[in-house]
């Protein structure tokens, strides 16, 4: 039993690792695309659009989802570490590489530096042993919690400060900082996509003898060249007399691949993250040399921090560990390179 199951907040596996938006009956004021009409209806159509994306259409869009798989993959595998002024301590805090959920020491990690990417906060609750040290720590879900004039609220209870951990980056979320790039991204795939079931750009279907077509025969012309345009044959038609075919614009190979890179370079910009570590290309000087080496390098010395060193601060406050004693992540992995564990053979 962990610490969301004492507080009569507890749910099943499934319940942790689903999206965020996904729990059962839900407010209208909830994320996802049933808020989104709701808010429509409520606000009106500018207001809605002024709306932040949610967590689950902006993980939908690629390069959002490849800089969050390469952060979580990371730092999660990253052991905690005790330390003090002579090293590492020879005797851990349990709490740091285990829990007693059904959350594991890798998943809350995942998920804290999940949420620090898109909402900017994470919270952990603990539970303290007779001496006041911490004998368990369990991720909170966002949607559980809030923060209400200065206070932590857990299902609308008041949590005194000693029974939570609070990561706060300086970093509001990628869902508030970045709403508007997000916006476009999910725009541009959408058009994207479009263009992919129909290169040709425009299509304008001219009648060119005397017939005067109602607006019913109209759209049925309009809607059958549409539905032919992205059947399987869809480049084979029929043009029946009197009418025809104009193209506008060229078919162009690149399908809008230069906004689709502009995008990654946003998003990596957003988290901190390089675009070329984001399958996207950046413009460099002609001078300018650099390895691949050289970018997951500067990746782990300049980027990585931005998230880590939050995590680490938070998790060194004298109300988690004793005064003199902080906790850091153990970069050995990261540093050196990986021996192989299998049999040995002969090249």
């Amino acid at each position: 039993m962990g610490l969301l199951d004492l507080l009569g907040l507890g749910r099943q596996r499934p319940d942790y690792l689903a999206t965020l938006d996904d729990f059962g009956l839900r407010s209208p004021w909830a994320e996802g695309s049933l808020a989104a009409i709701v808010y429509a209806d409520v606000l009106g159509a500018d207001a809605a659009a002024g709306m932040p994306l949610s967590r689950a259409e902006a993980i939908q869009i690629p390069a959002v989802s490849k800089a969050r798989n390469l952060l979580v993959s990371t730092i999660a595998k990253l052991p905690l570490v005790a330390l003090d002024k002579d090293g590492a301590l020879g005797e851990q805090p349990t709490w740091l590489y285990r829990t007693d959920g059904l959350v594991s020491p890798y998943e809350r990690l995942a998920w804290t530096v999940d949420d620090l990417i898109f909402y900017g906060v994470s919270l952990w609750l603990t539970e303290r042993g007779a001496a006041g040290q911490i004998l368990n720590a369990e991720w909170c879900p966002p949607q559980l919690w809030k923060i209400t004039d200065g206070h932590v609220l857990v299902n609308d209870i008041a949590v005194d400060s000693q029974d939570y951990i609070l990561f706060n980056p300086p970093f509001e979320g990628l869902l508030n900082v970045g709403s508007r790039t997000l916006k476009g991204a999910r725009d541009t795939e959408k058009a994207w996509t479009g263009r992919m079931r129909n290169p040709i750009p425009l299509i304008e279907l001219k009648v060119t003898d005397d017939s005067n077509l109602t607006q019913a025969e109209v759209d049925a012309y309009v809607k059958a060249w549409a539905a032919a345009r992205q059947a399987e044959n869809g480049g084979v038609s029929f043009t029946p007399a009197g009418m025809e075919v104009r193209v506008h614009g060229e078919v162009k190979a690149d399908l809008m691949q230069e906004g689709r890179n502009a995008i990654r370079t946003d998003v990596g910009s957003f988290l901190n993250v390089r675009a070329a570590l984001l399958d996207g290309t950046t413009g460099i000087d002609s001078l300018t040399y650099t390895t691949k080496d050289g970018e997951k390098n500067s990746f782990y010395e300049l980027d990585l921090p931005f998230w880590t060193n939050p995590i680490e601060h938070a998790l060194s406050v004298d109300k988690v560990v004793p005064r003199g004693q902080r906790v850091r992540f153990d970069r050995i992995e990261l540093d050196n390179p990986v021996l192989p564990t299998g049999v040995p053979t002969e090249d």
